[in-house]
Parts: structure tokens; C-alpha cells; sequence
């Protein structure tokens, strides 16, 4: 795609005053929009195949993922909306009060240091690290729910169910199969998956992994230093100044945890969570889904945010979530789909498993 291409001028026309999407979140669009005819790459500078939009990039581009899964059941799914409730003064950011913090966000409250901290102490101890063979692929399963904007009035629309399946090429995470129940999202007559998978692995060639194109060896070699680990994070940001760095940086780690989370050794999983408590903006919640507790930690700016939902069993990331305080999104229910207050404009929470083929899962 060009910044030429008519689908790009048709998503500037949308209605103004909606939110922007990051660098990352926007180049993860192409085989979602591209499915519904509508694709656009606006801002991206890496045109690659991904799976999850966050809210801000929906609010664009008119259409988002959501995902809700029975995490408790070994048969079929249990649609129902998750409880939530708060731990302490959960999501209650604090003011900020120092000049090394970044000025547009509020300070990380102690409440969210403290289950980074105690999530990093339960991934320590964690001894499992995947190796993967010559030609495995990672098979992400999702299920769950999207909100799908109404073309008749800006920032109206319905949560809607939608399965995903994808399998990804693990050497920089690329979509070699997507699929919507049973149907195939690459087989749509203006889809070229060939051609983006084509273009994803010459950008990995002539640029080396990255947080946008993560690869098992790049993943392994992140350092185990929290702070010299938040700087390198916080240096693949470029290019941006839409939103905050960390904001950036909570947004692209939501996507490299919903690709590969199953990649992490322990002592970088461990690392990351730590680095985490540097950042800025951050606050904390629990989310009951089917009786199952999750930890949320949410990164919120302009509005706008992001939760990575924690099993605090594992300290694995199993879902992520965005959150709507701006007032510009209003969605309806349609018949058992879930209804979140506040308004919860992506909910997902996902499975990986590692296989040797796209016929397998």
C-alpha cells in the first residue's frame, strides 16, 4: 500500500476529532481492513501483517477486535461479561509530581508497582523456555468479540462476535494464515498476503528484528537489566509524537505479548515486568472473567486506554484491553454480547500453541 492508494484518502475522510493510532498499532491493520475493503496503513511506515487493533487505531479506521474467552472451560465458550472490580485504588492515577517524569501522563501509582513487582517474582520461578525446530510456526487462537462502527453516525456501532485463528512466522512475526471461523481472511479478492509477507520479511532483511518485528533470537537477547531494558524499549518509540512514548511502547508490547508471550524465557519475562515500574502512566485493576482472576495493568493517555491482562498464576500475559473514557465511542449490545462500564471497546484474551504446519492447532 502507498500513501496514494484510495483506501488511505477514504479513512481521512472519517469524521474528525477521533483519536490517531500509533506507528505500530496502524501497521498492524492491513488483512483486517483489507477484508472489509477498506485498508489503511495511515502513518505506518511498515506495512506487516497483524491481528489485534487497539481502540485508537478502531476509532480511525472504523473497526476493532475484541475477543472474550471461557478461560475456565475445556468445551465450548461461556460469552458472558466479565465481572470486574478493583484491587486498592486500582486505575486511580496519581498527579505528577517530578520533573524526570514525562509531563502529559500521571505517575505510575504504587499499587501498579507493586503487582509488576510481584508478577516479575512469579515469573522468575518459572523454569519452562520454548525452543522452537527449523519451520514451526505460532498458532494464536482467539474468541470473542468485535466492535463494528455504524457508517451512518461517527463513533456509534455494535459489539459483534468474531472468532480468530492466525498462525505466524515466528522470524519477525508474520501472518502466513488468518482465519474468522472458517473462513479465510487471506482469500478476499483485493487481499494479497503473498505480497505483504513478501514485503514484511525484505523490511526484517534490511532492518534486523525490532519490538515491531520481533524474532526468537531478538526476544532472547533483550537485557535482563529493568532499566537498561525500559531505555532500549522506550528507543524502538520513534517517529511519533501523537502520543506518549510510553503509551507507544504499553501499546507495541501488548502486540509483541499477544503474537509470542510463549517465547519468553523467564528471566526476560521477568525483566520486562520490572521495567515496566520506570514507566509513566501506569495503574492497575483486576478482571474476573468466568471466576478466572486476571491482573490489568492499564497505560492511559489522551483518554485512551491499554490493559495487558497478567494471570497471576503464571505471570504470562493472556489478553489485553482497551479502554474508552472519552465519551466519543457509544456501542450497543446485540443479543448475549458483553456489555462493559466503563465502555470497554476491546476485550481479548488469547491461546499459543507452537505447530509444525497452517494445518495444525
Amino acid at each position: 500500500m502507498t500513501r496514494t492508494d484510495p483506501d488511505l484518502h477514504a479513512v481521512r475522510d472519517l469524521p474528525p476529532g477521533l483519536a490517531e493510532p500509533t506507528d505500530a498499532s496502524v501497521s498492524r491493520t492491513w488483512y483486517l481492513l483489507s477484508a472489509r475493503q477498506t485498508a489503511a496503513q495511515r502513518g505506518s511506515r511498515h506495512p506487516l501483517l497483524r491481528l489485534f487493533i487497539p481502540v485508537a487505531a478502531a476509532a480511525l479506521v472504523g473497526v476493532v477486535t475484541l475477543t472474550a474467552i471461557n478461560l475456565t472451560s475445556g468445551g465450548g465458550m461461556d460469552f458472558a461479561a466479565p465481572q470486574i472490580s478493583t484491587i486498592h485504588a486500582s486505575h486511580q492515577p496519581l498527579p505528577t509530581e517530578h520533573a524526570d517524569h514525562d509531563p502529559s501522563l500521571t505517575r505510575t501509582t504504587p499499587e501498579a508497582v507493586a503487582a509488576l513487582e510481584a508478577l516479575a517474582h512469579t515469573a522468575e520461578q518459572g523454569t519452562a523456555t520454548v525452543t522452537l525446530a527449523p519451520g514451526q510456526l505460532i498458532h494464536v487462537q482467539t474468541t470473542g468479540w468485535a466492535a463494528h462502527l455504524n457508517a451512518a453516525g461517527p463513533g456509534t456501532g455494535q459489539v459483534e462476535y468474531q472468532p480468530r485463528s492466525i498462525w505466524l512466522d515466528p522470524e519477525g512475526m508474520v501472518a502466513l494464515k488468518l482465519l474468522a471461523g472458517d473462513r479465510d481472511m487471506f482469500a478476499g479478492p483485493r487481499s494479497d498476503p503473498e505480497g505483504e509477507q513478501a514485503h514484511a520479511r525484505q523490511f526484517l532483511a534490511e532492518h534486523g528484528p525490532s519490538l515491531l518485528m520481533p524474532t526468537p533470537q531478538w526476544l532472547a537477547s533483550l537485557p535482563t537489566d529493568p532499566a537498561q531494558l525500559l531505555a532500549e524499549l522506550r528507543g524502538e518509540m520513534t517517529g511519533n509524537d501523537k502520543w506518549a512514548v510510553d503509551h507507544q511502547v504499553w501499546d507495541q508490547m501488548a502486540q509483541v505479548y499477544a503474537d509470542c508471550d510463549i517465547l519468553l524465557s523467564p528471566q526476560v519475562r521477568a525483566a520486562l515486568l520490572r521495567a515496566y515500574t520506570g514507566m509513566d502512566g501506569l495503574t492497575v485493576g483486576e478482571v474476573m472473567i468466568d471466576d478466572t482472576r486476571l491482573i490489568a495493568i492499564r497505560h492511559t493517555d489522551q483518554g485512551y486506554a491499554v490493559e495487558i491482562l497478567f494471570d497471576p498464576v503464571t505471570a504470562w500475559a493472556v489478553g489485553r484491553r482497551s479502554v474508552d473514557a472519552t465519551g466519543n465511542l457509544h456501542l450497543t449490545s446485540t443479543g448475549s454480547s458483553p456489555v462493559f462500564d466503563p465502555l470497554v471497546a476491546y476485550h481479548a484474551t488469547w491461546t499459543q500453541t507452537i505447530v509444525s504446519s497452517t494445518d495444525e492447532s
